[in-house]
């Protein structure tokens, strides 16, 4: 979990991003977390929601891992909508959290739920090894 000033073991994009995506995303009664999850044979950053008695939500994957970034392609309509543009990985529709300033950096890609549960999968998995 990464406070408003801590931020160890981030990269400095996810550094920079963090702040803008923690209140971009916010969900009111919830604790906001950037955590590291694995999605296929990919470490990736994973903004959450946090309650209270720990539970958490996934709500976008910081698009800084290299292979995210390589599968990512935006859509060719440069306007972004509440910041927010739509974009392909692969052959799936997803939605990318995109810098505001110019709409063409994306920052982070919504949690379909094809993500949602592949993170979920991964953390079981994780969780029984222990």
């Amino acid at each position: 979990m990464c406070g408003s000033v801590s931020a160890i073991g981030l990269e400095q994009q996810e550094r920079q991003s963090w702040p803008y995506l923690r209140e971009r995303l916010r969900q009111p009664g919830y604790l906001m977390a950037l955590m590291r999850g694995v999605l296929g044979d990919t470490e990736v950053a994973v903004v959450t929601a946090v309650t209270p008695r720990g539970a958490v939500t996934p709500l976008a994957i910081l698009t800084t891992s290299e292979e995210i970034a390589q599968e990512l392609v935006l859509s060719a309509d440069r306007r972004a909508q509440d910041g927010v543009r739509r974009a392909k990985i692969g052959d799936d529709d997803v939605d990318v959290v995109v810098d505001e300033s110019d709409g063409s950096r994306p920052l982070a890609i919504l949690v379909t739920p094809w993500i949602e549960q592949h993170l979920l999968v991964f953390a079981r998995t994780l969780w029984r090894g222990r």
